[in-house]
């Protein structure tokens, strides 16, 4: 076994956190989400649903953001430092927060109501 170098042990340890910090979101979010579909399953199920689809629709619109937000930091850095392929990082994961938004819009967007009859 071949030993990691500083970097490699850097960015092992940081996934680790990233990866905890990620399941304590999910966590705590779907802890706060009981309670509203708790409250919401007396009336009908139909509200719980519209209730979720906004929750998610928000949810991926900020982290969306987030992420874009992120990737103009790293795009000032990467400019400030001349680093070319970071600058392309950058930009892709700028795109993809674009995208998170957009999916978080479309999800926003969705009409899940059931026609009864």
């Amino acid at each position: 076994m071949r030993n990691l170098t500083k970097n490699e042990l850097k960015d092992k340890k940081m996934t680790k956190v990233w990866r905890v910090v990620g399941s304590t979101a999910v966590l705590i979010m779907t802890v706060f989400c009981m309670n509203a579909f708790a409250a919401e399953a007396a009336g009908g199920g139909a509200t719980a649903i519209t209730t979720a689809k906004n929750l998610l629709s928000k949810a991926a619109t900020a982290g969306g953001g987030l992420w874009a937000v992120w990737g103009l930091v790293t795009l000032g850095m990467s400019i400030k430092d001349s680093n070319g392929p970071g600058i392309g990082n950058a930009i892709w994961q700028i795109l993809g927060g674009a995208i998170i938004i957009a999916a978080g819009v479309a999800i926003g967007a969705l009409d899940l109501t059931m026609a009864t009859s």
